[in-house]
């Protein structure tokens, strides 16, 4: 019989997993900490489910807001 899959596990691998992507992009541990923290609040707010396809959506999430700041004029 198979193994049930732990959300939680399956949780922390999708975020260590981006919190990698974004350090090897040459962020630093602490604003790559915060972008995976940013993204759980926005979630939060959102009242998005943490399973599925949640760090997929981060991850596009985190893209996408962190060009909006380097574009010229972006708040």
């Amino acid at each position: 019989m198979a193994r049930r899959a732990d959300p939680r596990r399956i949780y922390e691998a999708g975020r260590a997993a981006i919190r990698n992507r974004l350090l090897s992009a040459g962020l630093d541990a602490e604003t790559t900490e915060w972008w995976l923290t940013a993204w759980e609040l926005e979630a939060a707010v959102r009242e998005l489910p943490t399973t599925g396809d949640f760090w997929t959506v981060g991850d596009a999430w985190i893209a996408e807001q962190r060009a909006a700041r380097r574009r010229p004029g972006a708040t």
